[in-house]
């Protein structure tokens, strides 16, 4: 393979956020999101993907429909 470069896929850095979610059911989930340095959990929501990944404490990562939220709090507040 002389001759040909390597391509190495560019990393986005995102950072991990604690979030409990409320579905409109009223049932409770815990976990954490990943967002980009300069993104909130807010612009995660607005985003135009119908759904967003929660990784839970024991490492299962669930995917959430966003139409069936009702809260998504942070739970880690900055300083």
């Amino acid at each position: 393979m002389a001759g040909k470069e390597k391509v190495v896929p560019s990393r986005i850095m995102k950072h991990k956020v604690e979030v409990e979610v409320v579905f409109s059911d009223g049932t409770k989930l815990g976990g954490s999101v990943y967002v980009g340095q300069s993104q909130r959990v807010l612009d995660l929501l607005n985003d135009a993907d119908a759904f967003f990944p929660l990784m839970r404490d024991d490492g299962e990562v669930l995917l959430i429909a966003k139409s069936s939220l009702a809260v998504c709090k942070p739970l880690d507040t900055p300083g």
